[in-house]
C-alpha cells in the first residue's frame, strides 16, 4: 500500500479521525444489513476457486473496443476515475495490459468491505496505469456523505457492485453519481439482467431458505435501467452473453460458486440447490454450464 494514500471510513451518525504511522485518515462505517459487508471478508472468500469460473465476466468486458475507446478518448495524461465496489481489483488487473498508451488513471476506491480496499490498493501497486488515491470504506448507499466531490471524476465505473444496493435509493445514487462526473464525464455500469444466473440463483435462494440475509432481491440492470429513464437520462447498451462453466465431479468448486453466488458461506448450498442446478446441467459435455447475461451502461454527463 502507498503510504501516501488518504482512507476515509463512514460512520452512520458521526466520524472519528484517526492518525497511523502511515498518516491515514479514517472514519469508520457500521452497515450491518449489507449482505456484502458480511460476505467480503478474507475468511469468506475462495479468490483462486471464484476467479476459475468468473474470469471470463472480466475478460469479456476488457475485450470489448468500445472501453478501451473511452479510455483514449481523454487528451489528459491523467485520468480521474472513482471505481464503487472495487472488490479484490480483478478488472483494472486485466484492463491495465490492454491500455497501450502511457494514459495514468489516479483512482478513488470505494467499498463496504475493508478487506477488499486493501486487496484492490495492492494490486494497483502492481499495475503500470493505475494509482490508488484515495481510499473509502462505505456502503454504496452512504456515498452522498462519503464522496462530496462536483464535477471531479472524469470515469465513474461500477462493475458488478450494484447487486445488494437499496433499490429505494437507486435514484439519488445515480443522481449524485452525474454530480460527481466532470462535464462530458463518463459513468459505466456493468450490471447482470435479470435473466442471468446470478439473479436467477439469487431469487432462489430468497424464496427457499428459511433464513436468508436481510436483503431483497438482487439489483438487475433493467433496475437501473429503468431509474435512468425516469431521470430523462439518455445512455448506450452493450450486451455480454457468456457461461460459467464447472465440471460435474468437481463438487468443491461449484459450492464455492454457489456460496458466493448467494453471498453466504454458512449455507448447504449443494443441498438448497440439489434440484435447481439440474437445469444447467449439460450432459453432453459432463459439466454446469451458469448463463451470465450482463449488459454496460455508457452514459456521458452533459
Amino acid at each position: 500500500m502507498k503510504p501516501n494514500t488518504k482512507y476515509t471510513y463512514l460512520l452512520e451518525s458521526h466520524s472519528t479521525t484517526i492518525y497511523t504511522t502511515s498518516e491515514t485518515t479514517m472514519k469508520q462505517n457500521n452497515d450491518n444489513l449489507n449482505p456484502s459487508k458480511d460476505y467480503y471478508q478474507k475468511s469468506n472468500l475462495n479468490l483462486d476457486s471464484w476467479f476459475k469460473v468468473t474470469l471470463i465476466d472480466y475478460q469479456e468486458l476488457v475485450k470489448n473496443h468500445q472501453l478501451l475507446k473511452i479510455i483514449d478518448s481523454f487528451a489528459d495524461d491523467t485520468i480521474t476515475l472513482l471505481d464503487i465496489g472495487c472488490g479484490t481489483g480483478a478488472f483494472p488487473n486485466l484492463l491495465d495490459k490492454r491500455i497501450d498508451s502511457q494514459i495514468k488513471l489516479s483512482c478513488d476506491l470505494l467499498d463496504v468491505s475493508e478487506y477488499c480496499l486493501n486487496q484492490c490498493s495492492s494490486v494497483f501497486n502492481q499495475l503500470k496505469h493505475f494509482q490508488t488515491n484515495e481510499v473509502f470504506a462505505s456502503s454504496v448507499e452512504n456515498i452522498q456523505t462519503t464522496i462530496t466531490k462536483n464535477n471531479y471524476y472524469d470515469i465513474i465505473w461500477a462493475i458488478h457492485s450494484f447487486y445488494t444496493v437499496d433499490i429505494k435509493k437507486i435514484k439519488e445514487i445515480l443522481q449524485h453519481i452525474g454530480k460527481m462526473l466532470k462535464p462530458n464525464g463518463i459513468f459505466l455500469m456493468y450490471q447482470a439482467s435479470s435473466d442471468s444466473c446470478y439473479s436467477q440463483l439469487y431469487d432462489f435462494y430468497l424464496k427457499n431458505y428459511d433464513s436468508p440475509n436481510k436483503s431483497t432481491k438482487f439489483i438487475v440492470v433493467e433496475d437501473i435501467q429503468e431509474t435512468l429513464e425516469l431521470l430523462g437520462l439518455q445512455y448506450d447498451l452493450i450486451d455480454f452473453d457468456y457461461n460459467h462453466e464447472i465440471d460435474y465431479e468437481d463438487k468443491d468448486l461449484l459450492e464455492v460458486y454457489l456460496k458466493k453466488c448467494i453471498l453466504n458461506s454458512s449455507v448447504d448450498v449443494l443441498d438448497l440447490f440439489k434440484e435447481k442446478i439440474l437445469q444447467y446441467f449439460k450432459p453432453e459435455n459432463n459439466q454446469f454450464l451458469f448463463k451470465q447475461k450482463t449488459k454496460l451502461i455508457i452514459l456521458k454527463n452533459q
